[in-house]
């Protein structure tokens, strides 16, 4: 999973993202296309998903507060993911 942190004026998001492509979890668009190529041949496959989760951070807030809330969030989403991804 890749973590972002993102600035804009004087709102701060943190962000996690991954892209999971059958059974397997991305995070560099090189690997993505690689795969995606790979599925095309082997699978007759193309479709992907994105996955964003993203919580801002408050301007009275840590970074690590927002994080451990992101995490908590994660924890609580990602076992449900599964049913809605293509396999």
């Amino acid at each position: 999973v890749r973590r972002a942190f993102m600035v804009n004026n004087l709102n701060r998001r943190l962000m996690y993202y991954w892209f999971p492509a059958r059974g397997r979890i991305l995070t560099n668009l090189f690997q993505l296309k690689f795969y995606n190529f790979w599925d095309a041949l082997t699978r007759q496959r193309t479709d992907g998903a994105l996955v964003r989760l993203t919580t801002p951070v408050y301007p009275s807030e840590s970074v690590a507060r927002a994080e451990k809330r992101l995490e908590t969030f994660a924890g609580k989403v990602v076992p449900l993911l599964g049913e809605f991804l293509p396999d």
